[in-house]
């Protein structure tokens, strides 16, 4: 699923994102977006990893190297 929105602002270490059609805001860390200006079009592309039946299997150390390890 690809969600696309604009910066509408930046607030200290956020940048404030309207999403969609809906112009829902989004507080997104700055230090993912490191290069945001105001302005500026965003493209956010979401897919399931892995479902959470699977998620629930898995121990807390190792659903953490997931998170952490994997790109």
């Amino acid at each position: 699923m690809i969600i696309r929105g604009v910066v509408d602002r930046i607030e200290e270490d956020t940048v404030v994102v309207l999403l969609g059609e809906e112009g829902l805001a989004a507080r997104w860390p700055l230090a993912l977006l490191p290069e945001a200006k105001e302005s500026d079009l965003i493209c956010f592309d979401f897919k399931l990893e892995l479902p959470g039946s699977e998620v629930k299997k898995m121990s807390p150390m190792s659903l953490l190297e997931r998170l952490v390890w994997q790109r």
